[in-house]
């Protein structure tokens, strides 16, 4: 994967905890032979181009494999910056065919690739995706707001977000926005969250531990504070993917457990996220245990 920065990230690149995150590092040359794998099995489980069913009830959309810029711990680090992987009429009208012949799949999340960084063609898929009644829950998967602020002032940006806020008033909508430490909530960053809010959107976040970035209690809870108090709920707090050419990012296990633990304490309920091990292999997401009572004493 090339090493792709945005202006603005460039300005914010003297801060260490940001530099990390989309510049190559002489790290992950060590672990890069080339051949990077997917532990997750999406594409054994690409049903139609774009289009991953691997759950039942759900589906993930991949608009594209363009992003503003590229985290080097990128999950699809073996695909993102490919241009094969951008949908056409021929794919989208497929993706739509399947969805109406798979009445079981309620929930779809848009991604990529970030959905908001080919607002066109993202507006070309809901457009077609809302009028599939089967389809109860929309989600999209974004990174935009933290890498390129200045752009949900554009046209097409703007456009992109009047079709969200129309589909929101007939179906729960959700934006879920990936971020990793505090320095990435600048003012320009909260802007656009505030302007996201105004629409008939509800926000959630995801973060990932990354050793050298964010593993730390204080990190973390300053964190999940802010994106709390600026209206994101944080969903999922993950430990970071088994893929090849990522092993710098890993951080131990029972350090994450520990400072999870004591995040669960000390946030409130809402501004806590779920420690989660997206299992590799394809089993999905895992709520892991953490350091409280045994199950005995709970019940006792």
């Amino acid at each position: 994967m090339k090493e792709k920065v945005t202006p603005y990230l460039k300005n914010l690149s003297t801060d260490p905890q940001i530099k990390l995150q989309y510049y190559i590092s002489e790290y992950e040359s060590q672990y890069d032979n080339g051949s990077y794998d997917d532990p997750l099995m999406e594409d054994k489980h690409e049903a139609v181009k774009g289009l991953v069913h691997k759950y039942d009830n759900r589906a993930l959309i991949k608009v594209s494999y363009q992003c503003a810029a590229h985290c080097r711990f990128c999950t699809r680090i073996r695909q993102i910056g490919n241009p094969e992987g951008t949908l056409n009429e021929q794919d989208i009208g497929n993706i739509i065919q399947y969805l109406k012949n798979n009445s079981q799949i309620e929930d779809v999340i848009l991604s990529g690739g970030d959905p908001f960084y080919t607002p066109k063609l993202t507006m070309q898929l809901l457009q077609q995706l809302q009028m599939v009644e089967s389809v109860k829950i929309i989600r999209i998967g974004t990174r935009m707001p933290l890498q390129s602020p200045n752009s949900f002032y554009t046209k097409t940006l703007e456009q992109l977000l009047e079709v969200i806020d129309e589909i929101g008033k007939r179906k729960p909508f959700y934006i879920l926005l990936h971020v990793e430490h505090p320095s990435e909530l600048t003012e320009e960053a909260l802007d656009v969250i505030t302007l996201l809010r105004n629409r008939r959107v509800t926000l959630l976040s995801q973060s990932v531990f990354l050793k050298g970035i964010n593993d730390s209690f204080e990190t973390l809870h300053e964190l999940f504070t802010k994106l709390y108090f600026a209206g994101v709920v944080p969903y999922y707090l993950y430990h970071c993917d088994k893929v090849n050419g990522l092993q710098h990012f890993e951080v131990d296990s029972e350090k994450e457990i520990e400072i999870a633990t004591r995040l669960h304490k000390e946030l409130s309920g809402i501004a806590c996220p779920t420690y989660i091990v997206d299992i590799k292999n394809g089993y999905g997401k895992i709520p892991v245990s953490l350091n409280f009572v045994n199950s005995e004493t709970i019940f006792s």
